[in-house]
């Protein structure tokens, strides 16, 4: 071999022993939980680079908002239903989620249990197929922190909040009144790009910092403006990229994952997706349009409705599945997705629903306990999740309630409010059995 091609032959190795340095995946984990002393600390950095990332957002959209976003619709008769009208001091830019700010589409739904589950998933709102569908909400979003064109590579959301779930919620344990609803929250990635709360807490200072180049690649080059190759995050970097796709046909054919992990009864460990039941061809639309998405879903739903398989994915000893690395992707080679129930979105109207879908919060600890979180990035959710929304509804004038039905809001649930008093037990009632 000559001297050129050793040369070549060296320079290759060099490379790839490089790439491997950066973007070798994680080592297999344990498969439970683990915290660290530094957590809390952390988390409360983490909510803070969070609540400037809404600020930034509310000033950028008051200069440059997105034509045609928001829908200009009003639900008619919000107050009469039980809704809250913004306070007359409201912005009227309004402050906004510090992430997935974007709404594309405020449906209504039904999530059905499914007949003949294995005894492994009957836990939960999954426990019993006998009760008729349950009515849910479901919010499409994109995940960047402020409103942009759809034609923008995004990571894009689907929340869902099913209503008439009782039972106690996990959030009750921090304060919030209690509420008959459980809340699951996925995106269309099988994988998150932060693998521990300190690198993440670096991830949300960049972001917290402003907008630019800076803010969203500053952590992911070791430094801005000055890159630090040391410090460089190029594996994170590529998953990160990973998560902001190009945008879906449609979102009503677009299938999507809760990517961190929940308990699913005392002992299975288990991650969650929604995918499309059907095979629809997407509505006909103009893709210029910065709210194709919406336009999109306006259309298909004019004519008829929608579906997903709601579906678990348990947690198998022995195989590369942990809990507090959400990088790492469960194979589903390793454990195939189970279909627990379904989602159906029947032929709607929608647009005039915006409003109640900004006024509601999705966050996955608004939970029985049946499900509950777990690992560290669902943890440093409830903290950002309640704080955001606390602090948005402040500055937006209006409550924190959750919705009875398609139509109201209940009152009782408001966390502003004081608790509702239960009607004293009259003698008669008090000598009556329990209702089972």
């Amino acid at each position: 071999m000559t001297t050129r091609g050793i040369r070549a032959v060296l320079g290759l190795i060099v490379i790839l022993a490089l790439g491997y340095y950066l973007f070798r995946p994680s080592p297999p984990e344990p498969m439970g939980e683990s915290t660290t002393p530094a957590e809390r600390y952390l988390t409360s950095q983490i909510v803070a680079s969070a609540l400037k990332m809404v600020d930034t957002s509310q000033r950028h959209m008051t200069l440059h908002p997105l034509p045609g976003y928001p829908p200009k619709v009003s639900a008619p008769g919000a107050a009469a239903k039980g809704g809250s009208a913004p306070s007359p001091s409201a912005p009227s830019e309004p402050y906004r989620r510090d992430v997935h700010s974007k709404t594309h589409g405020c449906l209504q739904a039904t999530f059905t249990v499914l007949n003949n589950l294995d005894s492994r998933l009957r836990h939960g709102l999954f426990e019993n197929p006998d009760v008729p569908p349950y009515k849910a909400w479901i919010r499409f979003s994109s995940g960047n922190e402020y409103p942009q064109p759809d034609s923008t590579p995004d990571a894009r959301g689907m929340a869902i909040k099913v209503m008439g779930v009782e039972g106690p919620k996990l959030l009750e344990e921090d304060g919030l009144p209690p509420a008959g609803t459980q809340d699951f929250a996925l995106m269309n990635a099988t994988q998150f790009f932060i693998r521990n709360i300190t690198e993440y807490n670096e991830f949300t200072k960049y972001l917290g910092s402003g907008f630019g180049l800076g803010a969203h690649y500053g952590y992911f080059l070791g430094g801005w403006p000055i890159p630090h190759p040391s410090k460089m995050h190029l594996r994170e970097m590529m998953l990160a990229k990973g998560t902001l796709k190009a945008a879906p046909d449609s979102l009503l054919n677009t299938q999507f994952y809760s990517v961190s992990a929940f308990k699913l009864g005392p002992q299975e460990n288990v991650k969650y997706s929604a995918r499309p039941c059907k095979d629809s061809p997407a509505a006909d639309v103009d893709r210029s349009d910065p709210n194709f998405l919406r336009q999109e879903m306006v259309k298909r739903l004019a004519a008829g409705g929608a579906c997903f398989d709601f579906m678990v994915q348990l947690q198998v000893p022995g195989k590369n599945m942990p809990v507090e690395d959400t990088t790492v992707e469960w194979s589903e080679k390793d454990s195939p997705f189970i279909p627990v129930a379904r989602l159906d979105i029947p032929a709607q109207q929608f647009e005039q629903n915006n409003d109640l879908c900004e006024g509601l919060s999705f966050n996955p600890w608004h939970s029985k306990p049946e499900h509950r979180p777990i690992g560290v990035m669902n943890r440093i959710r409830k903290a950002v999740y309640l704080d955001v929304s606390r602090y948005r509804r402040q500055m937006n004038g209006v409550p924190l309630c959750e919705p009875l039905d398609w139509t109201h809001i209940d009152p009782c649930s408001c966390e502003a409010a004081k608790a509702c008093a239960k009607p004293a037990k009259t003698e008669a009632s008090a000598a009556q059995p329990p209702a089972k």
